[in-house]
């Protein structure tokens, strides 16, 4: 399993956090507009961790290789 995190500044103020499992965005959150700081919108991926957990452990679990790789990107 190849973890990808990758943060950054979009537009020189906004943040944001993208973690990809194997090539495949699996999670994703930027800072936005406040009426949209939601966990119905803007932080909407904040349901699936708990998946993800389960995902890693499983891998370990499984004897799979596990790597994490951490970049920074601005824009």
């Amino acid at each position: 399993m190849k973890i990808k995190q990758t943060t950054g500044t979009w537009d020189d103020y906004r943040n944001h956090l993208k973690i990809e499992i194997d090539g495949k965005t699996v999670f994703q959150a930027s800072d936005g507009e406040p009426e949209d700081a939601t966990l119905g919108r803007d932080f909407n991926d904040c349901y699936s961790v708990v998946d993800l957990m389960e995902r890693a452990y499983e891998a370990g679990k499984n004897g799979e290789s596990f790597e994490i790789e951490c970049v920074e990107e601005n824009e």
